[in-house]
């Protein structure tokens, strides 16, 4: 069964969720502008390479919200295209789908992947509570393209992973601005995001860390970084962590835009798959 109904195109994510103290002013939302994040390449709330404790849109307790997105990482020797979008229900659950397409450029060759994703808020605020915010949620990918990963021997074409994230963003932090840390615990087995599948025939330890920071340089700029440990589960094929630098601009509470340097390691044989990414996301 496939898992992705076509989505409205909007071009979106992968950013921090940093806030500003001096911003606010509800305009039609509730929350202070940034705490909405972006969308990730799963199509979950929060940065670029991964999901945030935070939960997509301004959604407020007792509200509605939802996020359209897309977004475009090019590396030396390939191309992810990514859209899709996120339902937020009182801020405390969230669910998301994305297409991802994925090109191997010398072949002209297309692997696509369907990504759903449920998330819910279990306690804390990343601002007003003393506890962090710690949200759990489950990923479901499903290859629509499936001859690659069996031919680098993957065991399944589709898969589930499950994280717990925690984040907390102090108003007064590095030097006097808004600061943002997110540590996030996955548990699966997915080859490069499940692009190649999950599982292989060398599975790796199932439980992976990622971290992700950002800084509030104003009330509409943030710069950060993601790291993101991976499963190296294929003999055949090494895989890497994955990071990027990325800067987001938060003009209002619409849109935001988000651009950064990527580096995914070795892809497929293809060693040292650096470039950049760039991402748009609207507020519904």
């Amino acid at each position: 069964m496939r898992l992705l109904p076509t989505l409205t195109l909007a071009l979106a994510t992968a950013l921090p969720v940093a806030v500003s103290a001096d911003n606010a002013q509800t305009q039609r939302f509730g929350k202070i502008k940034g705490t909405g994040a972006v969308s990730s390449i799963s199509g979950a709330g929060g940065g670029g390479l991964i999901p945030w404790a935070t939960l997509s849109s301004y959604a407020e307790d007792g509200q509605l919200g939802g996020t359209v997105f897309a977004s475009q990482a090019r590396v030396d020797d390939y191309q992810l295209d990514i859209y899709g979008g996120a339902f937020n229900v009182h801020d405390r659950l969230e669910v998301s789908v994305a297409r991802q397409d994925f090109l191997i450029k010398a072949a002209d060759l297309h692997i696509r992947q369907d990504k759903v994703g449920l998330r819910y808020k279990v306690a804390g605020d990343i601002i007003y509570e003393q506890m962090p915010q710690i949200t759990v949620g489950v990923e479901h990918g499903e290859l629509r393209d499936e001859a690659v990963a069996l031919s680098v021997g993957a065991k399944d074409t589709s898969g589930t992973d499950y994280t717990v994230s925690v984040a907390r963003a102090w108003l007064n932090g590095i030097a006097h601005r808004t600061t943002l840390l997110n540590v996030n615990l996955r548990y699966g087995n997915s080859n490069q995001f499940g692009i190649l599948g999950y599982g292989g025939d060398d599975e790796d330890s199932r439980v992976n860390v990622e971290v992700a920071g950002a800084v509030f340089l104003n009330r509409s700029v943030a710069v950060g970084f993601e790291w993101r440990q991976k499963p190296d589960n294929l003999s055949a094929l090494t895989e890497n962590s994955a990071r990027d630098l990325f800067l987001a601009y938060f003009p209002n509470k619409r849109v935001s835009f988000t651009a950064a340097w990527v580096d995914l390691g070795d892809i497929a044989g293809a060693a040292d798959q650096r470039g950049v990414y760039f991402s748009l996301q609207a507020n519904l």
